[in-house]
């Protein structure tokens, strides 16, 4: 087993910050689920391996440690909304570490790789395809996902194909990285879909950052001060993106949806840039703090598990697993074979275990517990890390399976396994959303490998033959 590479100077400077979060108010509390990230991405980030387990750790330490940032920015103690906020940010903590140990297991079972045997695999891939594939793919996936709501029974299976437009994006990524060739252009589209991304109710800009990000980690095999500063650099200008975004939003997605409380856009594509474009020249320092405290709420998914550890068993009893299992009949059951199925309304769950009263899908608002919390209801602080574990486990059994089957060139098999996991990086998906997207999404990435894999791996490839001849392919990349 290899470790990522990290120099002196890096070690020095990590360590050091790592202890310094102890001389802070609620330093505990920030030294905890900062130590617990420590751990997962020192084992489960090896060199040369698909960074998406990597990312989704990150995101879940977001969610955990910005309901700290949040108290020390109003100078409050940890506790100050929630007798048990402190309880639910450990037990969070300790909940990824179980969520990601089956992970690390599983990829300890795939053979390693090095820069060349990946190198050797993407050359495999004429850059020029995988380029038209990847944007032929973008306007048919774009149009489809805007359409999923109209096919009912579809809709999550369209969601899951809507990831085929990631695995090219990622493909081509792969290639313009290890081939060191169509950098500019690679750029272009990562830009394009930056801005086309605010074209959507959901601002959808963020996942391209995701995606990028993924594919710069899953090349990285050694670590330099040098990379370390760069990303703490990168770190403070999203924050400042995000103070920004968080300031305007509300009011921009009033205006995409033309006032009617539905989450959908209304508005034409140069109206809707004109408008963010002026609500965004109006942004100044008075009204980026106060975005701060709007911001970090918006970041933490800890207050609801909070609130639920107050209620339970206090005011309401564990479930003893009926709740997890409600989800999976929810999630695997079609509706044409229950035509009484209700729609999912995730609001319905926070009101009722955290005794918070929000408003609803009527007034085009949706609040999540968090799958986490979905945990602690069913058997409590110490069950629930068994119930992570086993998520864990069926995540791991998933990676491996897609690594092992998706296709014989491992750079496409990890382009397959970041595409098919990256929904799965926040804490804020309750267990229905979880278990449906995570069965819809494997069922589909089934049939795709029987069906679709093949065939565009063959369309995607140079003659191997003839490129063998010219010495350029090293023999295909063994098996997992």
């Amino acid at each position: 087993m290899k470790y990522i590479k990290i120099d002196e100077q890096s070690k020095f400077f990590l360590i050091v910050i790592l202890l310094s979060l102890l001389l802070f108010n609620n330093g505990l509390y920030m030294f905890i689920p900062t130590a617990a990230l420590y751990f997962i991405l020192y084992n489960l980030q090896q060199p040369n391996r698909p960074g998406v387990f990597s990312i989704i750790s990150l995101q879940h330490f977001v969610n955990i440690i910005a309901a700290v940032w949040l108290a020390n920015y109003l100078g409050k103690d940890i506790n100050y909304r929630s007798p048990s906020q402190a309880t639910a940010i450990v037990a969070s903590s300790i909940g990824l570490v179980f969520l990601m140990a089956p992970i690390y297991y599983f990829q300890n079972k795939i053979p390693p790789q090095t820069k060349v045997s990946l190198k050797s695999s993407i050359f495999r891939f004429s850059s020029e395809k995988v380029m038209y594939a990847y944007i032929i793919s973008y306007f048919i996936f774009s149009t489809l996902g805007t359409m999923a709501f109209l096919f009912g029974g579809l809709t999550q299976v369209i969601f899951s194909l809507v990831k085929i437009k990631w695995l090219l994006f990622l493909l081509f990524g792969f290639q313009c990285f290890l081939k060191d060739e169509n950098k500019k252009i690679f750029y272009l589209f990562v830009v394009f879909e930056f801005v086309s991304g605010f074209l959507s109710f959901f601002s959808d800009f963020k996942t391209v950052i995701f995606y990028l990000a993924v594919l710069i980690i899953s090349l990285v095999d050694k670590l330099s001060f040098k990379q370390v500063f760069t990303v703490i650099v990168i770190a403070i200008v999203m924050g400042v993106f995000g103070l920004v975004w968080t300031n305007i939003k509300g009011e921009y997605r009033s205006f995409l949806n033309s006032g009617s409380r539905q989450q959908e856009v209304g508005v034409e594509s140069d109206a809707a840039f004109n408008k963010l474009y002026d609500l965004s020249s109006k942004v100044d320092d008075a009204k980026l703090n106060g975005s701060v405290v709007q911001m970090l709420d918006r970041l933490q998914y800890t207050y609801h598990f909070a609130r639920t550890i107050d209620r339970m068993p206090a005011v309401l009893p564990f479930e003893n697993g009926a709740n997890w299992l409600n989800s999976l009949s929810f999630a695997t059951t079609p509706r044409f074979l229950n035509p009484n199925k209700p729609l999912y309304d995730a609001t319905s769950k926070v009101r009722k275990y955290t005794g918070l009263r929000y408003l609803g899908k009527e007034y085009g608002v949706s609040f999540s517990l968090g799958y986490f919390g979905d945990c602690f209801i069913d058997l409590g602080l110490t069950g629930m890390m068994f119930i992570l574990l086993l998520i864990g486990f069926i995540y791991g059994k998933m990676y491996f399976y897609l690594m092992r089957n998706s296709s014989r060139n491992m750079v496409f098999n990890y382009c397959v396994v970041c595409a098919f996991f990256m929904e799965f990086s926040a804490m804020e998906m309750d267990s229905t959303f979880l278990l449906g997207r995570l069965f819809a999404s494997f069922l589909t990435f089934i049939v795709l490998i029987k069906f679709f894999f093949p065939w565009l791996i063959n369309h995607l490839s140079f003659d191997v033959e003839k490129v063998l001849k010219k010495g350029m392919l090293a023999p295909e990349t063994p098996q997992v």
